[in-house]
């Protein structure tokens, strides 16, 4: 009786009876949504799109362009099986089919969607779009050129009383990788900048690389560029009547700050001079001459005109003349002990004599005080590589330690192994 009372005193409570009846709510709740609740339907939207690579593989075939594609899935099931908890859209495969793909060009894929996780109490009913469009090509890879191409609407590029130089360009090749297809039509690369009047002064621009096919189209679609603008600089031209000069390279140092006297032939000419140096342009220099080839018996340097910007055509090349009074020459053998090798990799290398004399050039007076011990010949093993029973000629470096004697020639060694 005691314990009558009791159960009846709980269920009294209004607390105890409400928790009790939601405990069975819940209950008949699960039993109706597991086992009696009705089918429904659900979109899972962004589904991505794999694209089967594997037929077109076999032909050397790759994907072009656009290769991300997403769709929308509509699913039937029960509500708690299809839930956003239940099935993402990672859980549905959607495959553009590429069994048909044998040779370049576009292709309609079909689409399959198929489970793609241990979740298939579901069916799939439906893709917002049954087909996507692929484009398939073999890869090729070409450089090509960049050429400037100067746009000029009915007047001239330089201005009255100026000429347009050579026009240079901060890169002037660029590698293209795209299809076979496209890459093929290319005919040339140009980089184009239009004018809106003639130039006075140098100009320069940056503008895109644009590849053109044999009609002058660029509608090129799957093309990926090494580089995409250039700088395009056109230097602007003028006239100016100027002496002839040389530079010297390799001089000792006494001979640095004071070079030797020499004559040129012609003396003055017109050359066109870029605008920007125009006025800070006193002499122009037709060519560089090398201590290492200048003694005493050869003295006398011509100079092709064709490597300057001279005006008169008549002016084939410029003959230079250096004084060398007061100069003469000795020679030298150098024996095989004095040779220095470089060799960081140990190479077990067999190396001849000098193959001749060397010519050391200075006054009478300098010549005196040069002896052996300030003559080094270095040879370079660095970069040598022999075969079996092979012999190589090659060069070496030859100088002296003096501020006023060079060495005149070039000289070589003998290499076997």
């Amino acid at each position: 009786m005691k314990n009558k009372k009791s159960l009846d005193s709980l269920l009294q409570n209004d607390k105890i009876a409400f928790l009790c009846a939601f405990v069975v709510a819940v209950i008949l709740w699960l039993f109706v949504v597991l086992t009696v609740s009705p089918q429904t339907t659900r979109v899972i939207h962004d589904v991505k799109v794999t694209i089967d690579e594997t037929v077109p593989s076999q032909f050397g075939l790759q994907v072009f362009g656009e290769d991300e594609f997403t769709v929308d899935v509509t699913v039937k099931g029960k509500k708690y099986q299809i839930s956003d908890v239940r099935l993402k859209a990672e859980d549905i495969l959607v495959v553009a089919q590429t069994t048909p793909v044998d040779s370049a060009g576009k292709y309609t894929l079909q689409l399959k969607a198929e489970y793609g996780s241990e979740n298939t109490a579901y069916t799939i009913s439906k893709l917002s779009q049954k087909t996507v469009d692929v484009y398939f090509d073999t890869e090729k890879t070409v450089s090509f050129v960049i050429e400037p191409e100067i746009v000029a609407d009915g007047f001239e590029i330089a201005g009255e009383g100026y000429s347009c130089g050579d026009i240079n360009l901060s890169e002037t090749s660029v590698t293209i990788t795209g299809p076979s297809t496209e890459v093929n039509r290319i005919e040339k690369v140009i980089a184009r900048v239009e004018l809106e009047d003639s130039l006075v002064s140098n100009k320069t621009a940056e503008t895109k690389v644009v590849p053109c096919d044999d009609a002058g189209k660029s509608d090129f679609k799957y093309l990926a560029m090494g580089i995409e603008n250039v700088i395009v600089t056109i230097p602007i031209l003028k006239v100016k009547t100027l002496d002839t000069a040389v530079t010297f390279k390799n001089a000792p140092d006494s001979l640095v700050l004071s070079p030797l006297r020499y004559s040129i032939s012609p003396n003055k000419a017109d050359f066109n001079i870029i605008v920007d140096d125009y006025d800070k342009t006193t002499e122009y220099v037709v060519g560089s001459i090398n201590f290492k080839e200048l003694s005493p018996t050869s003295n006398t340097f011509t100079f092709d005109s064709v490597n300057t910007n001279v005006v008169d055509e008549n002016i084939k090349s410029f003959t230079v003349s250096v004084n060398m009074d007061g100069y003469t020459q000795e020679y030298m053998r150098i024996p095989l002990s004095k040779i220095k090798i470089n060799n960081p990799d140990g190479l077990d290398y067999k190396v001849s004599e000098l193959n001749k004399s060397i010519v050391i050039v200075g006054t009478d007076e300098d010549l005196k005080g040069i002896t052996e011990d300030m003559i080094t010949v270095e040879v370079d093993f660095s970069a040598l590589t022999l075969e079996a029973g092979e012999v190589k000629t090659i060069p070496v470096v030859v100088s002296v330690d003096s501020p006023s004697c060079w060495i005149y020639g070039a000289y070589t060694v003998n290499v076997s192994n």
